[in-house]
């Protein structure tokens, strides 16, 4: 099976949203959502369109095989043993309910790790990707617009990237 994936492996998969959801399943698709918003590394993930992806894959998973596997919320269900629950709209909600809660997870990391690296970067010397004019008209930015900033930007993408 290993050898198949890596002859299989194109880099250009990493690309593709239904490669992560196909390849590692409900905790990819968790460890993903956690890492856009938490995790400095995450921002080049396909993060909103894999939650497209996410949706369709919620009830069952049709391989490239052609076999139909149960899908990414009855992976869950099944480890808290409620694996008996077959109802396509309780894996929307079960699956919903994770990514939402992946999603306040990976923004409370951000969040406390802004809060302790933040006030230190006022310290530190201009380089290729930090200018401290940047650091300063952000937080001009935000002292200017405050939460309305923050929370509209998880719901305009090309204005947050």
């Amino acid at each position: 099976m290993s050898i198949f994936l890596l002859e299989a492996f194109n880099w250009t998969n990493l690309l593709q949203p239904q490669f992560y959801v196909e390849n590692g399943g409900l905790w990819l698709l968790l460890f993903v959502v956690f890492a856009e918003t938490g995790l400095f590394v995450g921002f080049f993930l396909p993060g909103d369109s894999l939650l497209f992806v996410a949706g369709i894959y919620a009830h069952e998973i049709t391989r490239k095989t052609g076999e139909v596997i149960p899908g990414l919320a009855h992976q869950f269900l099944d480890t808290i043993g409620l694996g008996m629950i077959r109802n396509e709209w309780v894996d929307l909600l079960v699956l919903s309910a994770l990514i939402a809660c992946m999603g306040i997870l990976g923004n409370m990391v951000g969040y406390w790790t802004g809060r302790k690296v933040g006030p230190a970067m006022y310290q530190w010397r201009d380089r290729l990707l930090f200018k401290k004019k940047y650091l300063h008209q952000a937080r001009e930015f935000y002292e200017k617009h405050g939460g309305l900033a923050v929370i509209g930007a998880r719901f305009l993408p090309l204005i947050r990237t």
